[in-house]
């Protein structure tokens, strides 16, 4: 399948929405065009038309840039969508005329919120100087307010962007520095606990292996507590390593391979380079606990596992199970993955279609099921 598989696929909508809100300002030039003495409704149609390309155009471009087209660097669909919107752009001056510069600012949004400083300033001055230089040749009388359309307003969007991204970056630096502190701090838990016990253990020991003989009795209480200490230690560690323990996306995908594999259970996993973002953490857990209960419980043939920027899908078509009803049996399983993705501020789901079992793990709120891969097993909407 070419790079322009399955276009929904990933689609943030989040990101869609809160790009598209401006696009109210588009309304204002084509109120102007339907209201100018002497348009004809061809050109109130053709204005209507471009407004509505541009816009759905938009909206996709913010919500798709990030994996679409399939295999394309960034730059190389930023590049796609700036160039589709300004041809838009470029036809709507047969309707609009001049107004058509208000079109502007939104190529400067999409640069601003998905490239560096730098590029899309460059970028947007360059695209600001050479429409500038059109207007004053064909429009000079209207130079003044066009410039403030061409240049202010891009240059604010820009630096809006650019200071947005650095935002996200700083945050999710700032989230790995205290998962990098919590390791450490478990780390020195764990070397202080294992120094304590097994020296304690080894004390205890040497005195039960000198008493052997002359205090059997002794030599017995202490090997019991030798035994205990060990039980304890053992179960401090395991407890203190959960908790240090971070499962990385990446490994999880393969040792969901391994464990399906073993079970003779057909698997379509996403490639081991696919990269769970901001949702890491939270996603290998869930990928793990869900695996694990498609291996032990469900009696499948396929499984399938599908993953988006804020959503992760795992589905069988094994016997299925009642998620509401199995949840208050126990803390742990499948209760404590629900519990563990509410607090991370989202959403386990659970579904039964076409004899499949779906859990949907969403972290955006957005409660539509993803399409399963077709090899294999029926495809599901």
């Amino acid at each position: 399948m070419g790079p322009f598989r399955e276009p929904r696929r990933g689609f943030s909508l989040n990101s869609a929405l809160f790009a598209s809100v401006w696009l109210v300002f588009l309304i204002p030039g084509l109120v102007m065009n339907f209201a100018a003495p002497g348009t004809t409704l061809t050109e109130r149609i053709g204005a209507s038309a471009c407004v509505l390309a541009f816009s759905a155009t938009y909206f996709f471009a913010f919500g798709a840039v990030g994996y679409y087209p399939r295999g394309w660097r960034l730059g190389q669909r930023i590049g796609l969508y700036w160039v589709s919107l300004a041809a838009i752009a470029a036809i709507s001056i047969g309707f609009f005329g001049i107004i058509a510069v208000t079109f502007v600012p939104y190529l400067a949004a999409l640069l601003g919120f998905n490239l560096s400083l730098r590029r899309a300033l460059a970028l947007t001055l360059l695209t600001g100087a050479m429409l500038a230089a059109i207007c004053w040749y064909f429009a000079p009388e209207n130079i003044g307010w066009a410039s403030i359309i061409l240049f202010a307003w891009p240059i604010l969007l820009v630096l809006l962007g650019t200071f947005s991204q650095r935002e996200d970056s700083r945050t999710e630096l700032e989230h790995e520095l205290e998962l990098a502190r919590q390791r450490e701090a478990i780390a020195r838990d764990v070397h202080d606990l294992l120094g304590h016990s097994l020296t304690v253990i080894n004390l205890k020991s040497e005195l039960a292996r000198r008493q052997v003989d002359s205090d059997p009795q002794q030599a017995k209480r202490e090997l019991q507590e030798v035994s205990d200490l060990s039980r304890k230690s053992l179960a401090e560690v395991r407890s203190t390593v959960t908790r240090m323990r971070m499962p990385t996306f990446e490994g999880e995908i393969r040792a969901a391979q391994r464990a399906l594999e073993t079970a003779g259970i057909a698997a379509y996993l996403p490639s081991t380079t696919t990269a769970a973002g901001l949702y890491d953490a939270v996603f290998s857990w869930a990928l793990r606990e869900l695996t694990t209960n498609v291996v032990r419980h469900s009696g499948a043939t396929h499984c399938w596992v599908s993953v988006t920027d804020h959503q992760l899908q795992v589905a069988d078509d094994g016997c299925g199970f009642d998620a509401d009803k199995s949840l208050p049996r126990s803390q742990g399983g499948i209760a404590g993955l629900r519990q563990r993705v509410n607090d991370a501020g989202g959403q386990l789901l659970f579904a039964r279609r076409n004899s499949c079992t779906i859990a949907l793990v969403t972290m955006n709120g957005e409660e539509n099921f993803l399409p399963l891969e077709p090899a294999g097993g029926p495809h599901i909407d």
